[in-house]
């Protein structure tokens, strides 16, 4: 039938993405392996590794898209490089701005105790200055976000539609970080909170890469927009009262999955996406 795809095409991508992922978790998880075993993680190794050691691994998702590319197609075009800014703004002014209202609004609507009246609203005035520190000093935007949203992402978007992608790629994302969580200073978030938190912002993720045309760099500068709103939202809340329990960290977590069903209402399953199948 006209429009369909051959079957040994959807098997092959299949089998592409498999081996993505594989080498992602691979990777990373051999690069990790002496920090977690040493004086920094469990203890196994009578040797101090620093933390930053995590770089190492971080760079995997990038890595493996390019072998898995090198591999199956014979080139390292693991995303789009033809895009316009006029294609690309939306998504590069919209993107980060989600992320922004749900960490640091949204939170802090489910978190402040008292008076909304003492949240820090010029705080907010350090946001790009922030998010571009995040951007050079952190690994996490740079290494990974060519291999999870570049090039996974499009792939199980018109294999799967934009919904299930983005629970898988938000699922998978969250497990290639739970070797991590073995050395006690990386996360103050528990596993499940972890977990939910990824997920949700996988969904704003999808939103704003397919409002920028995917673009990777709108990919980036909204997982350096997340890493930049810890930071953000505790000088935001520095004079309001903030309830005990339940943590702040599930709040979030809360505000990102609050965030992430509203995409969906509001945008009837698309998320933003324009080609292949329809979300279910």
């Amino acid at each position: 039938m006209l429009g369909r795809k051959p079957q040994s095409m959807i098997v092959a991508n299949k089998k592409k993405l498999i081996l993505f992922f594989a080498l992602a978790y691979g990777i990373a998880w051999i690069c990790w392996l002496p920090l977690i075993l040493s004086s920094t993680g469990v203890g196994l190794l009578p040797i101090t590794i620093p933390m930053k050691f995590i770089v190492i691994g971080s760079f995997a998702p990038t890595i493996s898209a390019l072998l898995t590319q090198w591999l199956t197609e014979r080139n390292l075009r693991i995303f789009r490089l033809d895009g316009s800014w006029k294609e690309i703004l939306p998504g590069l002014l919209i993107g980060p701005i989600l992320i922004a209202a749900t960490f640091i609004v949204l939170s802090s609507l489910l978190v402040t105790k008292g008076s909304f009246r003492l949240w820090d609203w010029a705080i907010l005035a350090s946001y790009p200055l922030e998010i571009f520190r995040a951007a050079m000093m952190s690994a996490g935007p740079l290494g990974e976000e060519s291999g999870w949203r570049g090039y996974a992402l499009p792939r199980l978007q018109k294999k799967l539609g934009p919904i299930l992608a983005s629970l898988v790629i938000g699922f998978l994302w969250f497990a290639w970080h739970l070797p991590l969580f073995l050395i006690p200073t990386w996360s103050s978030s528990p596993v499940i909170v972890y977990a939910l938190i990824l997920i949700g912002l996988s969904f704003l993720m999808t939103v704003g890469f397919n409002l920028s045309g995917h673009s990777v760099i709108t990919a980036i500068i909204m997982h350096s927009t997340f890493n930049a709103s810890s930071s953000i939202l505790g000088g935001f809340l520095k004079s309001a009262e903030v309830r005990e329990s339940p943590s702040p960290e599930f709040m979030i977590a809360v505000a990102f999955i609050i965030a992430a069903f509203i995409l969906v209402l509001i945008t009837r399953g698309r998320l933003a996406f324009r080609n292949g199948p329809k979300a279910t």
